[in-house]
């Protein structure tokens, strides 16, 4: 676990380093003096101090059985913005933890009781400056009570009829059997005849599909030919799903999710609804569309045969007995023609559901947020589907393998859109983490593409929740009734502050892969949660250790890039290909500006003929692209002719070229490699990596980074995600004239002078990163070059000779003799006098170490004159903290404490002769829920609907101030 150890005291030389990433901080709270930023920027420095609220993170804010305490709803609200956040979108939801009933049943959601709190949300939120929005459905999956049974998800299904020919066969066709249990509404589409045997296998000339004259209702009549057949009806059918977990007067039907006429009555109905406690100019600011988690079956809807047949040209009724189990002798064909039904399926989804909903959102001032990749059970292709919203959103989990970021920011990036949505923090880890370890995930996903974090979730707790309250079942819970929620601010401002930034112009990659036209497909993420290790056994399956296959989901990577060290990428998809992207100057450009250098197909012999056409032009006009040569079309549209017409454009576009002895040929202005792996091609391009690490083993990407461009600034985010301090030496692909800056979001300063060297191939700089520690390194090209006037000015980010050095005055040891107070909701305070820094978890007091909320640490300190010279700066300094804390000197305010170091400057606060040291800390409710069960028989402190996620064996976690204690002094040089 993350920080559960003790974290050692750096030597002497790394002070410098160690000391500024919280002086920072402190300088900042006591209001130092900025100078304004160059007029050439297209940064504010004021907008990166303290970010709009369109920067802030949002939650997902859980409506427990659609149960709402009013007066909590506004203190809830009110507590979001008083700690920096955006908002939230309101989820009415089921308990699916619910011991005893112990949550009680809420109002219909969207009834006129229903409405009435969110009419109350949305008042309170409008007059706090938040964004407000609401989930599609109560639970996931849209749909409701006032979906009828026509709008109501459809499938595929058969019934069949042995039949020996020759023969005249009379048979009453009957409605088939559901996986789940009776048929209803269905629909007789087809009667096909096939060969009868035991593998289930047959050849597409021996089909026969029966005629209308053949039928008179449900009655057929068939002469058979010789031999044995089956007889196979195909209906489509109401697969009656209702919605998942539903609050308990929320029941109804999910929608056909293909349809487009179930969705506009759907989203209307909400928005018709909505506008009952509406106005112009306060409404609902998003409409959340969550993960597609309907039942895997054969997706049907109304109008499939004929949609089917004008897009591809081709009558599928022949091959239907292939979505049922049976088999083409033709293996090929028959793949072709399964992957002609999921495109279609992908196409009607994306179209008549997350498109329409973005237009009926355009209609009524509404943005889409739209979850739409490959988590859940995914049917379409995700970067069109997600391209298709307002607001893509991804996830990703703590100690899980759920990691689909970077899809999402694929999707943001091909179609020009600003923000990167993803679900944050999901997991069933409750109450062992905080803000410091949430962090460390955080930073990973930025590095995907992230900039808006969405907590999964924000449980609404009612005054008879108790503490910690109702909870979803999955999720880290991030809300008021969390022991370090008063201490948060800091840590929202964090996601702020890196949000600003990292919207800022466009991200910067050279690689774009094109992951075929298949439908599902995916994204794989570049890195996932870092905490999980081979030794956990049963927690992730095989596939995560083999880097052929994504390790969200398993399936097979859609192209092996390698580890790319320095390199960003995008995916791409047939539809920006042929739609979207151009050619200019050896680039791939797309419209909103965004550009590439290499263009990578998936190892695969067949290829969509538009996407050949369209890369025929591309390469023409001067695109450098690296891949196999296609052999065939990827569909049976046309076949068999557009076999040959790929067949021979590819022979006119790669030559000679067969990736074995001859690897690269020009087409036009343009370039096309096969057998090279992608570094080779980028070096024969001579391109050289956007951010080259030295120093530390970077192996598993550790130090990562994220680049976005404005038309005046190069933007790096690098983060360390390990548990140790790193020395860099970082050299930026960007025009030496520029000069960085390091802009650090914990604290919101901006450094101006930074020690850094000019080479041929761009500037290389040196940088101290602290465990799990991140900066924004910014280069311009019109800035002053020095820093403003103040000492803070001065410090320097762990690189430089100048700031921060060693001085006479000896350290203070402060790591014995402590008094601490822990604070009971349950009783008086108690008080424990500890000889030295340990884990509360390992006191002899019951009460102590069973603790779950605050407690307050005493010392007090001498200091002589000759200590407080001028020029000599004091900061005390823990050696690990578990999870936060707020540091006082003589009643002074001196921040919160969350990040390593562990470091509070002091020296306004210090006076000669006695000083006061009080540091008060938080730990979370995890040893106070295991304290409760080890002890059943005292009153129970917490109450939770989540306690059977835990028993009397559970760990202990530490808490509280561990390890050294010392106040430092250093001089300013």
């Amino acid at each position: 676990m993350l920080f559960r150890f003790i974290h050692p005291f750096h030597s002497s030389k790394h002070r410098k380093a160690t000391i500024f990433l919280v002086v920072v901080g402190v300088w900042l709270m006591l209001g130092c003096q900025r100078s304004d930023p160059p007029e050439v920027s297209v940064l504010s420095e004021q907008a990166f101090l303290d970010p709009s609220t369109e920067n802030r993170p949002m939650a997902l804010w859980t409506w427990m059985n659609g149960y709402v305490d009013t007066v909590q709803l506004v203190y809830e609200l009110q507590e979001m913005k008083d700690k920096g956040m955006r908002g939230a979108i309101v989820w009415d939801i089921g308990a699916l933890i619910n011991p005893d009933g112990m949550i009680p049943d809420g109002p219909a959601f969207l009834g006129p009781e229903s409405l009435q709190y969110l009419a109350l949300a949305l008042a309170t939120s409008d007059s706090l400056g938040l964004d407000l929005g609401m989930s599609a459905a109560s639970s996931w999956n849209s749909g409701g009570e006032w979906v009828r049974a026509a709008d109501g998800s459809k499938e595929l299904l058969r019934s069949s009829y042995p039949v020996e020919g020759p023969a005249t066969v009379q048979i009453t066709l009957s409605n088939p059997e559901s996986p789940r249990g009776r048929a209803e509404n269905c629909e007789l589409l087809t009667v096909i005849a096939v060969p009868k045997n035991p593998k289930m296998t047959f050849a597409s000339e021996e089909v026969i599909v029966l005629s209308e004259q053949d039928r008179a209702g449900a009655k057929l009549s068939w002469q058979a030919p010789e031999g044995e057949w089956e007889l196979l009806s195909f209906f489509s059918c109401n697969t009656m799903q209702p919605l998942v977990v539903p609050s308990p007067n929320s029941s109804g039907l999910i929608i056909d999710h293909l349809s487009g006429p179930a969705t506009a009555r759907h989203l209307e109905e909400l928005v018709s609804r909505l506008d009952r406690i509406s106005t112009a100019v306060r409404k609902m600011k998003f409409i959340f569309l969550d993960s597609y988690e309907v039942w895997q079956m054969t997706d049907w809807t109304d109008g499939f045969l004929e949609e089917f047949q004008q897009r591809y040209g081709y009558d599928p009724t022949p091959f239907l007995p292939l979505l049922q189990g049976y088999n083409l002798t033709d293996s090929l064909i028959q793949a072709r023609f399964e992957g002609d039904y999921r495109r279609l399926v992908s196409d009607l989804l994306i179209e008549n559901h997350y498109a329409q909903a973005v237009k009926i959102g355009d209609k009524h001032g509404i943005q889409m947020i739209t979850e739409a990749g490959h988590g859940g059970h995914p049917r379409v292709e995700p970067l069109k589907a997600l391209g298709n919203s307002h607001i893509p959103m991804g996830e990703f989990w703590n100690r899980q393998r759920h990691w689909v970021t970077k899809e999402a920011a694929s999707a943001a990036h091909i179609y020009g859109h600003t923000v990167v949505a993803s679900e944050s923090l999901t997991g069933w880890n409750h109450w062992q983490h905080g803000p410091t370890d949430f962090k460390q995930l955080i930073d990973i996903a930025f590095c995907e593409g992230l900039n808006q974090v969405v907590f999964h979730t924000f449980s609404h707790n009612p005054a008879i929740a108790g503490k910690p309250g109702f909870v979803y079942h999955a999720g880290e819970h991030v809300n008021v009734n969390a022991t370090w929620w008063p201490y948060s601010r800091p840590f929202m401002d964090y996601i702020a502050r890196s949000s600003y930034l990292l919207r800022q112009g466009n991200f910067v990659a050279d690689i774009l892969l094109y992951y075929g036209d298949d439908a599902p497909n995916l994204v794989p993420p570049k890195r996932v949660d870092p905490n999980y290790t081979p030794d956990m056994p049963g927690i992730f399956p095989t596939y995560f250790y083999d880097k052929t296959k994504c390790p969200h989901c398993g399936m097979p990577r859609p192209i092996r890039t390698g580890d790319l060290p320095g390199y960003e990428y995008d995916y791409i998809n047939a539809d920006v290909i042929t739609n979207r992207l151009e050619a200019e100057d050896g680039k791939l450009r797309l419209p909103h500006g965004a550009s590439y250098r290499l263009l990578v197909l998936p190892d695969r012999a067949d290829m969509s003929l538009d996407v050949l056409k369209s890369l025929e032009k591309l390469i023409g006009a001067g695109a450098v692209v690296l891949g196999p040569k296609p052999e065939r079309a990827s569909s049976l549209k046309g076949y068999p002719a557009v076999d040959r017409e790929v067949k021979d454009l590819a022979d006119k576009i790669w030559g000679n070229t067969d990736g074995q002895t001859v690897f690269s040929t020009t087409y036009g202005a343009g370039t096309v490699y096969w057998g090279r792996s992608i570094e080779e091609v980028l070096k024969e391009l001579q391109i050289r990596p956007d951010v080259a690490v030295k120093g530390p083993d970077n192996s598993d990407r550790h130090i990562d980074f994220v680049h976005r461009q404005t038309e005046t600034e190069e933007i790096y985010f690098i983060s360390n995600s390990s548990e140790q301090q790193e020395q860099l030496r970082l050299v930026f692909r960007v025009d030496p004239d520029l000069k960085p800056e390091l802009w650090d979001a914990a604290s919101g300063l901006v450094q101006r002078e930074v020690a850094f060297t000019r080479l041929a191939e761009g500037i290389k700089l040196d940088l101290v990163l602290e465990p799990i520690g991140s900066r924004f390194v910014v280069f311009q090209k019109n800035i002053a070059g020095e820093n403003s006037e103040g000492l803070h000015r001065d410090l320097q980010f762990g690189f430089s000779e100048k700031g921060l050095g060693d001085t006479d005055v000896p350290s203070i040891d402060l790591s014995n003799d402590w008094l601490v107070r822990f604070d009971r909701p349950e009783g008086d305070p108690l008080t424990v006098k500890m000889d030295s820094l340990v884990s509360w978890s390992d006191l002899n007091e019951q009460e102590a170490r069973y603790h779950s909320g605050q407690a307050t640490y005493f010392q007090e300190f001498r200091l002589e004159a000759s200590q407080l010279q001028a020029g000599v700066e004091a900061f005390v300094r823990f050696e690990a903290i578990q999870e936060m804390a707020q540091v006082q000197v003589n009643g002074k305010d001196c921040g919160i404490v969350w990040l390593p170091p562990y470091t509070a400057r002091i020296t306004p606060h210090l006076r000669e002769g006695t000083n006061i040291l009080t540091v008060r800390v938080i730990n979370t409710w995890n040893n106070r829920i295991v304290g409760d069960l080890r002890h059943p028989e005292a009153e129970s402190v917490t109450r939770t609907n989540a306690r059977g996620k835990f028993t009397a064996n559970s760990p202990l976690l530490q808490s509280g101030l561990l390890g050294k204690a010392e106040i430092q002094f250093l001089t300013q040089n």
